[in-house]
């Protein structure tokens, strides 16, 4: 799986994964789009959409230009102004400021320690006669384990569900792929994700008039004839270029999944008897995607020095996912009126997080590397 003609001597945190074999097929494609001239909304763009919705199994999928303008559509589409929406506090910032930007009212929720998504009763609690919908997170590529359950209770009440699915490109639950859990799923396909297309973002969906509203909006709310437009829109289309890297990387995906997944087991294998990280274990029926790998170092380790260490003097990069969370986040912090102490799980258990790396160009040298890299520094970074 891993590229090594390419991997540098820094083992990164994320790094996108384009085999040699697939440049030989993306370059004439892109080639063939420039000399046809049609950039947009094209021939590729309906290859990838069509290709991606058979894949997460929704009868709809529309092609965007990021994550961001997948949720700031939705949002719009479910008419979020002036009512609240729930969400995780241990989430990306652009989560927030995509329903500010649509007017509507952030309403954050804390974590579940053990899964680092958000904690259900904690959100439950928080539904008032303003709360028009909830988003939830699959935190590091883990589907969202209370899905189900948070899905019921907004059938029950009247609201929308989303689904962030940035970090969980093929990932499962049972035989129910994220993206398809929801009444929307949003992707992100940003150079660090799972799989990219450089930039740019995904709507999947089974509601039709969402789908439609969308495929809209995304081009300045067009309609049938290039000179009608119908909706408030925006130039949200994704290009014909991206969309030869999104079906590229899509071809790949389950290889990738798998080949993640693969990483995790030799970490354990690595780490399995240190007495100070936990790599949590999730049950079998969920096909964990593992964009980030969460792994919980013990309360006497000094998290940030052993980040440092470990790249400093080994160059080894470390991730955190999401740390400070969004309450603590220095944009939001007047917006949201929340301080320190807010959401005392997401605060704990996020200053414990680390993340190693896990992507397609990390080999099994590299994985033995950074955990001899860490068994080497541990002593130094413990704090009693």
């Amino acid at each position: 799986m891993a590229d090594t003609e390419h991997v540098r001597d820094m083992i990164r945190a994320a790094r996108p994964w384009f085999p040699r074999e697939d440049i030989d097929q993306i370059l004439p494609a892109i080639e063939s789009i420039l000399e046809s001239g049609w950039l947009i909304l094209g021939e590729h763009t309906d290859a990838f959409e069509r290709a991606f919705r058979q894949y997460v199994g929704t009868q709809h999928a529309v092609a965007v230009s990021s994550c961001s303008a997948a949720l700031q559509i939705a949002f719009r589409f479910f008419g979020v102004k002036g009512r609240e929406v729930i969400l995780p506090t241990n989430n990306f910032p652009g989560d927030v400021s995509a329903l500010l930007y649509e007017g509507g009212i952030p309403v954050l929720a804390d974590m579940d320690p053990y899964t680092f998504c958000m904690d259900t009763d904690d959100a439950l609690r928080r539904i008032t006669p303003q709360t028009a919908g909830i988003v939830v997170v699959h935190l590091g590529g883990l589907v969202y384990p209370d899905i189900d359950r948070i899905r019921e209770v907004c059938e029950e009440r009247g609201l929308f569900l989303i689904e962030d699915v940035a970090h969980a490109h093929g990932a499962a639950m049972g035989n129910r792929k994220a993206g398809s859990l929801a009444h929307a799923g949003c992707f992100s396909f940003y150079p660090t994700k799972i799989m990219t297309t450089g930039t740019g973002g995904m709507i999947t969906t089974d509601n039709e008039k969402l789908a439609r509203y969308a495929q809209s909006v995304r081009h300045h709310g067009q309609g049938k004839r290039r000179e009608d437009f119908v909706e408030m829109g925006s130039d949200w289309c994704m290009t014909e270029m991206h969309a030869v890297l999104g079906r590229s990387q899509l071809a790949r995906l389950d290889e990738t999944v798998a080949y993640r997944n693969q990483l995790v087991e030799w970490y354990r294998q690595g780490l399995g008897d240190a007495d100070w990280i936990t790599i949590p274990r999730y049950p079998a029926e969920f096909r964990h995607a593992y964009y980030k790998l969460p792994t919980i170092v013990g309360e006497d380790v000094n998290r940030d020095l052993l980040r440092r260490i470990l790249e400093d003097e080994y160059q080894i990069q470390n991730g955190t996912i999401y740390d400070p969370p969004c309450h603590l986040q220095l944009a939001l912090q007047s917006t949201l009126g929340l301080q320190r102490g807010a959401y005392p799980k997401a605060e704990r258990g996020l200053a414990r997080q680390l993340c190693p790396p896990v992507h397609a160009t990390v080999t099994r040298d590299q994985v033995a590397a950074v955990v001899e890299a860490m068994q080497s520094t541990i002593d130094r970074c413990r704090t009693s």
